[in-house]
């Protein structure tokens, strides 16, 4: 069965004297005793709209005190997700657990408000007339958690801790809109979930407020050891926050792993393309005897022994991030284990954290991006000739199913989480 909003207010909430904003923010909460190192797992979720199948065979847990992020396009399946693990959606199949307890199944559907979890959506959803406290406080007003001094003083700590604590007495339709956010968040807070789910709560921040927000929203988790599920589309959010990342596609996930080999050594050809742009260039199999050899470009290059992965004849495609290729205006000094591209800028864009070629090489094109406007001391202008040239260390290498073949061995790991700009590259 599918609750209305209309109905999720009144059980979980208890509808306020205003209506709730557009994406209504929804608390649920029970506590669960810690009875295990993964605090959510759900085994084998489907769930289909007619005809439409939203989730399929879907499996994933989440390690007690970690944040996991379902990343993907929209429409792929990320908030039906989220929506199943609070009870707000009845998934057809499967089964969902919280800290070892079965909250569903065929036999077993736990009701939201008892399943310990809350839950942040995209829209603020504070209540105007309502200050910075009574907005906090309500969860346990409706609950009638202790006496009435015990929830102020509960709620003052809190927002104490999230740098809030000035704006206690402020109505909530004053503050800015980061702030409104950290109010949403308390809220959810504010009884002790064991899991926070949020979905895509940072979507109506501008940049510099989303790339505040998500520190902050990291810290809470940190300082109060909070499992959290991240819904977003946003790669360079779910490689800042994120212990783990699931990449979802039409209802599946591709693969899952820790945001450095999401992005370096994706497995997929589906996510190397999704997690920034790619240059996808096909390649061909000359020899698949011992050190195998592709040719790129017109040109063969050895990948090493890749144990029966491929065959000759077999069409690949291979693929580097813009980044990596570097653009020289002769190929002086161009290594042995250098992919050679020979192109003419056909166009230059310049960004604030890069300038961007576009190379055409005849049969298909190349990006490059560098922080760097000059090539080699010289200014590439459209219709330079130039070489473009590519580590192999930082090549992956995928067959026609869009699984890895192929990556050279020796590959420096970069820290490439440290600073995400908010365009993977």
């Amino acid at each position: 069965m599918r609750f209305s909003n209309d109905l999720l207010e009144s059980r979980v909430c208890s509808r306020p004297s205003v209506p709730m904003a557009v994406g209504t923010f929804i608390l649920l909460h029970i506590r669960f005793v810690r009875m295990a190192d993964t605090k959510l797992r759900l085994k084998n979720i489907r769930k289909t709209y007619g005809e439409t199948v939203a989730v399929d065979d879907l499996s994933l847990s989440v390690e007690a005190g970690k944040i996991k992020t379902l990343l993907g396009p929209s429409g792929c399946g990320k908030s039906t997700t989220l929506r199943s693990v609070a009870g707000l959606e009845t998934p057809d199949s499967g089964e969902i657990y919280i800290d070892g307890e079965l909250v569903f199944s065929d036999e077993v559907n736990v009701a939201p408000e008892n399943r310990g979890i809350g839950m942040v959506f995209q829209s603020y959803a504070v209540w105007p007339h309502m200050t910075v406290e009574e907005n906090v406080m309500y969860p346990l007003n409706v609950q009638k958690i202790g006496t009435k001094e015990e929830r102020r003083e509960r709620t003052h700590k809190l927002l104490e801790s999230i740098g809030m604590g000035d704006h206690t007495n402020h109505l909530a339709s004053n503050l800015s809109g980061g702030q409104q956010q950290r109010v949403a968040v308390a809220r959810a807070m504010i009884l002790e979930p064991e899991i926070i789910l949020f979905d895509e709560p940072l979507s109506n921040l501008d940049a510099k407020l989303r790339r505040t927000m998500r520190a902050e929203i990291k810290n809470i988790c940190e300082e109060f050891d909070i499992t959290m599920l991240y819904v977003t589309h946003a790669q360079d959010e779910a490689m800042y926050l994120s212990d783990e990342i699931a990449i979802m596609n039409q209802g599946e996930i591709v693969e899952e792993n820790d945001p450095l080999n999401i992005y370096n050594n994706p497995k997929k050809h589906f996510t190397m393309d999704f997690m920034g742009f790619s240059n996808s260039i096909h390649g061909r199999v000359t020899n698949a005897g011992g050190s195998t050899t592709i040719d790129v470009g017109a040109r063969e290059y050895a990948f090493g022994d890749l144990n029966g992965k491929v065959e000759t004849g077999d069409d690949l495609t291979v693929c580097f991030r813009p980044k990596h290729c570097q653009v020289a205006a002769s190929p002086e000094n161009i290594g042995d284990d250098e992919l050679v591209f020979r192109g003419t800028i056909s166009s230059e864009s310049l960004t604030r954290d890069y300038i961007e070629y576009n190379i055409d090489c005849g049969e298909f094109d190349v990006l490059s991006r560098s922080i760097d406007t000059a090539v080699h001391g010289v200014l590439a202008d459209v219709g330079d000739e130039v070489v473009a040239t590519v580590d192999k260390s930082r090549v992956r290498v995928y067959d026609e199913r869009g699984d890895q073949v192929a990556r050279t061995e020796g590959i420096a790991e970069e820290a490439e989480t440290a600073d995400v700009s908010d365009s993977v590259a």
